[in-house]
């Protein structure tokens, strides 16, 4: 079966934002940059949970789910916007970006979406978490392992995005 653009290499569930703001951060300016930055149209409202840093800080937590369309389209916004070198990274290392479950898990630089760029990190910044629909993969696996086949998936779905 060939794939109508790159995403539909791998269908995705939906995906999850998650991040973190601390007492010195705009929230509404941070949470602006990212739905622009990513071109997320219709988010869900944004969770919020409190915590206290450990000098006392307030630091705040902002969850949102993104749905199965939208998570189509952040992959190939995120993907399609990355450096060179950030896509050999991502290959170099994709078995650390996958999970037990198959989903991907990118972070990306929060300072550098404020600056409309999108790239890697490794900092807490900006979590994105993809829910990947294992299901599909296990029925069109004939043989061998299904990991095997979601890091193969994975591999071709960021080489996809080659310039």
């Amino acid at each position: 079966m060939k794939p109508n653009n790159q995403t539909d290499i791998l269908q995705f569930l939906g995906s999850f934002i998650d991040i973190v703001v601390h007492a010195t951060e705009d929230k509404q300016k941070i949470t602006n940059t990212v739905l622009s930055t990513l071109e997320i149209s219709h988010p869900n409202k944004f969770e919020e949970i409190e915590y206290e840093g450990h000098w006392g800080n307030k630091i705040l937590r902002l969850t949102a789910e993104i749905k199965k369309n939208g998570a189509q389209s952040l992959i190939r916004k995120i993907l399609g916007s990355l450096s060179f070198i950030d896509k050999k990274n991502l290959l170099d290392n994709l078995e650390k970006h996958i999970d037990s479950k198959g989903n991907l898990h990118l972070r990306l630089d929060k300072q550098k979406m404020c600056k409309n760029k999108i790239i890697l990190s490794d900092t807490e910044g900006v979590k994105i978490k993809f829910k990947i629909n294992k299901n599909l993969i296990i029925l069109d696996k004939k043989r061998g392992k299904v990991d095997d086949e979601i890091y193969f998936l994975y591999r071709r779905l960021v080489l996809s995005f080659e310039k």
